[in-house]
């Protein structure tokens, strides 16, 4: 969810206030909703005959996955000084304490919450935090019965470009706002198709214009100069004409039955926007992983990651983190500054 519908989800999970109740596409008014996918569409949906039998359908599915989806995140984890230590997750996560507050510290997000929060007696947020997982291979150590073998070639896994995303008082709050910019993430999408069919539209039309001014010139030229290559230019111009209006014939402009189609397209198949998909490792302390039936001791971790249209897949999970472990704004500096 293309760039525009990538940056568009994430946004919108960026910019959600904590205090923003998912008014906007609620599950006990499925036409209001509708609605409200069309306003954030094309208007002119509204020309089309049953637009709205056509839409509740698909719509209702959709809200309906959506759902499933939250649903399938895992409960919170407490992200802090105490659990790096304690859960696996948090260790894996976090390179030590230090980077964790640091991260959380430096979300403008995080520390607006929580700093306004303060005087209401909110001792922590939880947000959706997303991650970049890494592998590759390097080469190690390894104890094998009584041997130390050298240069073993083990697999690494990594956590990196850390991002927090949409904190509240509660994961319920929060895994309800993320349920809402699923939804507006593919308003986002059906709109960005809407849009390039508009504009391809008003391009092909122009194309058409274009070439045909081009051929009338050069045709009163060549009642005037008798030129072959002025001739061959003519004969160009009106087979590039000719097979731009048979490969576009029928289209003519996008119109609302057409728009309407593409929002159908989007919330028909919400999985081709996001999906998430689970990833089972075996990492020791050091995030190293742990192939076959090694007595090694290790931590199992169960990872969920979200793919957004075709773009890399990010972990995430819900984490909580404490105010209290909330670093003071002199103390945190360095690039991703409040990003």
């Amino acid at each position: 969810m293309h760039d525009l519908s990538l940056s568009g989800f994430w946004n919108s999970l960026r910019h959600r206030r904590p205090d923003e109740a998912p008014r906007r596409y609620r599950r006990d008014d499925l036409m209001k909703t509708v609605e409200a996918v069309v306003d954030g569409t094309d208007s002119r949906i509204r020309l089309v005959r049953g637009y709205r039998n056509t839409l509740q359908s698909v719509i209702g599915a959709a809200q309906d996955y959506t759902d499933r989806l939250v649903a399938e995140i895992p409960g919170a984890i407490e992200v802090s000084r105490r659990t790096f230590l304690s859960d696996p997750y948090v260790n894996a996560f976090f390179v030590d304490v230090s980077d964790l507050q640091l991260i959380f510290s430096r979300s403008s997000e995080v520390r607006d919450f929580l700093e306004n929060c303060g005087r209401e007696g909110v001792r922590e947020c939880c947000a959706l935090l997303c991650m970049q997982r890494s592998e590759k291979t390097v080469l190690g150590m390894k104890l094998s019965g009584d041997i130390l073998r050298k240069e073993v070639p083990q697999r690494t896994v990594s956590f990196s470009d850390h991002r927090i995303y949409s904190p509240a008082p509660t994961e319920e709050e929060t895994r309800e706002g993320l349920r809402q910019c699923l939804f507006n993430g593919l308003v986002t999408n059906a709109l960005e198709r809407v849009t390039r069919l508009k504009l391809d539209s008003r391009q092909r039309r122009s194309r058409l214009r274009m070439l045909q001014s081009r051929l009338n010139h050069l045709e009163h030229r060549l009642r005037r100069e008798k030129n072959d290559g002025l001739r061959r230019e003519v004969e160009h111009t009106r087979q590039q004409l000719e097979r731009l209006r048979h490969d576009h014939a029928g289209t003519g402009e996008a119109s609302p039955q057409d728009s309407l189609q593409q929002v159908v397209a989007v919330f028909g198949r919400p999985d081709e926007f996001v999906r998430l998909r689970k990833v089972s490792l075996r990492l020791n302390k050091m995030g190293i992983c742990i192939e076959g039936d090694s007595g090694e001791p290790c931590n199992r971790l169960e990872l969920t990651e979200a793919i957004i249209n075709d773009s890399p897949p990010r972990v995430i999970t819900l984490a909580r983190f404490p105010r209290d472990e909330l670093l003071p704004r002199t103390a945190v500096s360095g690039p991703g500054l409040f990003s």
